[in-house]
Parts: C-alpha cells; sequence; structure tokens
C-alpha cells in the first residue's frame, strides 16, 4: 500500500525550499524512483530531503533511499505500527524528554535533546523507545524541512547499568543502521552527557555497530550543556534561559499525538513492497518444463565510504 499523505513533510507542498541549479538531479532522482517497482510512491520534496542529507551526491542519495525503505520493512520493532497513541508508545513518551530546541546554534543547527524522566530500568523496553524516538524525528524533519543540520543532546542523568542489560542488540543494531546510512538530516555532533562512570561498558555495546563517520560525531563529558552551548538556546533544566525541557516535550508530544497521528501511522507505507507471490501453476504443455530457470541476482550490501 503506498502512503496517502505528504511525506516528508506534512504541511509543506513541492518544491520547498529546493535549490535551483538543483531542480534537474531532483527530476533526475525522481524518475529513477519511479522506476523501482518494490520502492513506495514518494515526492519530489523526499527526493530534496535525501538529496540534500548527502550533500547532494546521487549516488549515496540512491543508496540512503535503498536502505530507508529496506529496513522500514525489515524491522517492524522499529518502524511497524506507528501510531503515538498506541500504550506502548505513550509509555516510552510519559518516561523521557523528546525535545526540539527552538533556537538555532549560531551554525544553524537544531539542538535535539534526549533524557530520561523516569529512572526507573524496567519501565522502558528498548525496541517501543527506538520506535517513539523516530517517529518524532520523522516529525521534526516535517516541521524544519532540509535544514543545516542536527546537534544531538543524549543525557545519561539517571542511567544505570541495569538500563544496559534492557538493550536488544536486534533493535539496536537496525537503529544505528537507518542512523548512518538512511536518516535523511545532516548530523553534525553527538554530545553524551553527565556521562556515567560505566560509560565505556556502555558504548562497548554499540561500538560493533557503529562507523568511523559516526564514531567522529561523538563527544562524551561528565558535564552538562551549559558546558557547550550558550545559555540563551538551552531550557531552564541546563541553566539556560529557555522555558523547561518538561514544558516543550508536552508541546510537542500533543502535537504528534493530535497533528500528525494520522501522517505517522500512513508513514508506515513507506517501505520496500513485497514481491510479488508467482503462481505454482504450470501450463500442461511447457516447452521450458525441463529448462532451469535463471538465478536470480541479490541486491548489493549498502555500505557508505
Amino acid at each position: 500500500m503506498n502512503p496517502k499523505f505528504s511525506h516528508p513533510y506534512k504541511d509543506h507542498s513541492e518544491p520547498y525550499q529546493w535549490d535551483d541549479e538543483k531542480i534537474d538531479d531532483i527530476d533526475e532522482l525522481h524518475e529513477w524512483l519511479q522506476h523501482q517497482p518494490r520502492y513506495p510512491k514518494m515526492t519530489k520534496n523526499h527526493v530534496h530531503q535525501f538529496y540534500h542529507s548527502c550533500y547532494y551526491n546521487k549516488e549515496e542519495t540512491k543508496k540512503a533511499f535503498q536502505k530507508y525503505v529496506e529496513l522500514r520493512a525489515s524491522a517492524p520493532e522499529c518502524f511497524g505500527i506507528r501510531d503515538p497513541l498506541l500504550p506502548a508508545m505513550q509509555n516510552v513518551y510519559t518516561a523521557t524528554n523528546m525535545v526540539a530546541l527552538p533556537k538555532l546554534t549560531k551554525d544553524g543547527y537544531r539542538i535535539l535533546s534526549y533524557r530520561l524522566k523516569d529512572y526507573t530500568p524496567t519501565r522502558l523496553i528498548f525496541g517501543e523507545a527506538v520506535k517513539a524516538f523516530n517517529m518524532f524525528n520523522d516529525v521534526v524533519i516535517s516541521v524544519d524541512g532540509p535544514i543545516n543540520g542536527y546537534v544531538v543532546i543524549f543525557d545519561m542523568e539517571g542511567v544505570c547499568l541495569r538500563h544496559l542489560t534492557r538493550v536488544q542488540l536486534g533493535p539496536l543494531r537496525n537503529f544505528m543502521a537507518y542512523i548512518q546510512e538512511a536518516h535523511p538530516v545532516r548530523l553534525k555532533k553527538i554530545y553524551i552527557v553527565h556521562a556515567a562512570w560505566f560509560v565505556n561498558q556502555a558504548f562497548a555495546i554499540a561500538r560493533p555497530f557503529i562507523k568511523t563517520e559516526l564514531m567522529s560525531l561523538l563527544h562524551f563529558t561528565t558535564g552538562g550543556p551549559d558546558e557547550i552551548f550558550p545559555l540563551d538556546i538551552l531550557p531552564l533544566e541546563y541553566g539556560g534561559e529557555l522555558k523547561s525541557l518538561d514544558e516543550f516535550h508536552e508541546e510537542q508530544k500533543e502535537r504528534l499525538e493530535k497533528e500528525y497521528r494520522e501522517w505517522l501511522i500512513d508513514s508506515s507505507n513507506l517501505k520496500l513492497l513485497p514481491k510479488e507471490k508467482k503462481s505454482d501453476k504450470k501450463p500442461m504443455f511447457d516447452a521450458n518444463a525441463n529448462a532451469c530457470d535463471p538465478p536470480v541476482a541479490s541486491l548489493n550490501k549498502l555500505s557508505i565510504d
């Protein structure tokens, strides 16, 4: 089934923030998409978002699209049934803060802040947290469009060793593959703040799935965001001049539930379509009955240089 709503932007018609000199490339890539029989229908805005995130490299854009639809089909624990009002998703959104801060950095980057509100290790199921995280980020993309980039704050305050035992390797592997190879944004920095004494053990779990490019973006500190960013763009909890993370979170959670619920549910269709099943019935007289079928070429594994 193909999506019914406009993606990746719910409220922006085409063209949205296209670079004039890239229009021919966008047309070419969109034409390429139309010839991929198992891809869902995607807009030219979708093409531009991916092309922009890949720094206008056409081949990398194609690889990102392919990984995007493959992962969304093969990892339902991360991308299936995207209803923010499901009890499992509500559990995640009430136990965490997920916030896109309103003020950009001096380089024009959006700060995304993530932290626990409920520190109980058994409160969250890792795969469900990944799904809720991905839904939140899709809404951020819809609101922002193709901006300069994103800086991420992961706050380890309240994280303990028992949280590490809750990590599921399947969802972790798929999440890391998606963020590095298919997420259509320009990721600039990832700050792990209030890093705990066991941060090396925590990092060791994810390390096998982290590519060199992402490794270079990671920064660990035992301090807080106030040691990294000016206070006028930070929330109250970090000594900043903005309102609290709780207030921002509740506003953005409400937007996700009320304005974006149907859009998110529809986005579950942005995935690789199943292969058409061949009929097992053969004609009574088949001239090629004894011939061997040619081998079917498998998709090449994708990688980013």
